[in-house]
């Protein structure tokens, strides 16, 4: 019976040693370990220096859309801008427009001389037909002392019945200077338009700058 006992306590003390010998680490224990793992090694790169110019050089071509594509809208903007703006525009100062009369000739009409003479017209008329050619000229004679020294004179004529005189044609201008030695009153020799060419009766109108002084006379154009 003690000889049983004695080989139940030898087996057992056995079995300890075996467990013991297997949880322990045959190259150090668990504080080593831990230790030489708590400080962890500083990363060290292992790419190429050709890597690292390929990555740079595709970061920066990526880029370059990105940025082109924020100046376009930024320009799309500015011209938004530019054609949501109003510019006032000054209106032009309103300039007094002169009436251009008609006249026998291109430009400006022509000059005419004054014969200076004494004659008079008959009672009443200050301007009359002295002579004339058909469709050719017409002469007139003006009574002194009816016009005043330094007058602007106009000559017009116009087809008789027309009553607008602004329509009349311009043959001729002068100034009125007389000499004392001639007389006051003049004679002066007109061309007829060839607008009024073949018109029956003519009116021949004299104007002055001033109003108040004007005379006029017809003739039968036959």
């Amino acid at each position: 019976m003690k000889h049983k006992y004695l080989v139940i306590i030898t087996a057992l003390i056995i079995l300890s040693s075996v467990f013991v010998s297997c949880t322990r680490s045959a190259s150090g224990g668990p504080v080593d370990t831990v230790g030489g793992d708590s400080e962890l090694p500083n990363p060290v790169s292992t790419q190429s220096q050709l890597m690292k110019d390929i990555i740079s050089g595709t970061q920066t071509a990526m880029a370059v859309p990105l940025d082109a594509t924020a100046e376009a809208e930024n320009a799309e903007e500015t011209e938004t801008t530019d054609a949501g703006t109003v510019v006032s525009t000054p209106e032009p100062e309103a300039v007094e427009e002169e009436i251009a009369l008609p006249t026998s000739t291109a430009g400006p009409p022509p000059e005419i001389e004054l014969n200076y003479n004494t004659t008079k017209c008959g009672p009443g008329y200050w301007l009359c037909t002295v002579s004339y050619q058909k469709d050719q000229t017409v002469t007139v004679q003006a009574t002194y002392p009816w016009l005043l020294n330094d007058m602007d004179l106009r000559f017009k004529m116009g087809p008789e019945g027309l009553y607008d005189y602004s329509q009349y044609i311009v043959v001729g201008t002068a100034k009125y200077t007389p000499d004392s030695s001639k007389g006051y009153g003049f004679q002066v020799t007109l061309n007829i338009p060839d607008s009024l060419r073949g018109t029956d009766s003519i009116v021949v109108r004299l104007e002055t700058n001033d109003t108040n002084y004007f005379g006029s006379d017809f003739f039968a154009n036959d």
